[in-house]
């Protein structure tokens, strides 16, 4: 075993050792606060990326969610626009099915209204066979009957002229009839074809002798106020003595009748004074019946 010992070492040489480590323990803490506040930074840095990349995250969402919203919205303008795109052509189609269904009844009425014109037209044809053969048979009265149905037809004017004459020659037959009727006392019935006759034909040629023998069927049927209306019209015509003498003479009876005493007093008088020298018979009743009453109008007073 070696018993050198090291020489000894000097004061300066150890000073410089300690500054060396001095500087070596200085370098090696502001290396130990580099790596700190480097891995702050880092550490900062991983703080910013992971800011970064959820920032980066929820643009790329809202993004996403925005171009989402975007489509849908475009979807449904293009859907709308497509929807009121079949509505207005389904309204379009839905008014020309309108005006189709128009056009459509106003062809059913159409076709309705020939339909009936046609039957109408086969029945004015019956008619017109009917109205032939009652022409040809004589038939006069059911004749001008039948015509009430054709008279609104527009050749009803060639027909027109004849039933005109069948019509005064049924008007005179019904007054013929009545006449005969009233001289056989039957009055009611006189009655009833004397206004036939007026139906036929509303001024025949011998109206004034029609309202005398109307009259006198009222008169024999106790209308005495009917009876005056017809008398007094029949006045106005012009009538053979005797016949204007029986009128004169019926009406002043009907007023008597209808109690009326004022003017069947004059009537009577009056009909005392004209016919005293031709209708003697009567003209006394017609006096003996005026002093009745006017002595009747003395007591009265």
């Amino acid at each position: 075993m070696s018993t050198h010992r090291p020489p000894p070492i000097q004061a300066d040489y150890e000073d410089e050792i300690l500054d060396e480590l001095a500087r070596l323990r200085e370098e090696a803490m502001q290396a130990r606060h580099v790596a700190i506040k480097t891995e702050n930074l880092v550490k900062s840095l991983g703080v910013e990326m992971k800011q970064v990349g959820h920032r980066q995250a929820y643009q790329e969402r809202r993004s996403f969610f925005n171009s989402s919203v975007a489509y849908v919205l475009f979807v449904v303008l293009v859907f709308v626009g497509l929807y009121m795109n079949f509505q207005a052509k389904v309204e379009t189609y839905g008014v020309k099915l309108d005006e189709r269904g128009r056009e459509i009844g106003t062809l059913e009425r159409q076709v309705a209204d020939l339909t009936r014109s046609l039957e109408r037209w086969q029945q004015i044809e019956k008619e017109l066979l009917e109205f032939e053969h009652l022409i040809t048979t004589g038939k006069k009265e059911q004749a001008v009957k039948h015509f009430s149905d054709l008279r609104l037809l527009s050749f009803s004017g060639l027909l027109e002229e004849l039933v005109v004459k069948f019509k005064s020659e049924v008007a005179r037959d019904k007054y013929d009839q009545g006449v005969k009727t009233f001289e056989q006392k039957n009055f009611s019935r006189a009655k009833a074809l004397f206004e036939a006759s007026l139906e036929y034909e509303g001024s025949p040629p011998y109206l004034g002798d029609l309202l005398y023998y109307q009259g006198k069927s009222l008169l024999r049927l106790e209308n005495y106020k009917e009876a005056i209306k017809l008398l007094t019209k029949a006045q106005t015509f012009k009538h053979e003595r005797k016949v204007r003498a029986d009128i004169d003479y019926n009406l002043a009876r009907a007023y008597d009748m209808e109690n009326d005493k004022r003017a069947a007093r004059r009537l009577w008088y009056r009909f005392y004074l004209r016919y005293r020298h031709t209708e003697k018979h009567r003209a006394q009743r017609a006096k003996r019946r005026y002093e009745r009453l006017d002595k009747e109008r003395q007591k009265g007073k």
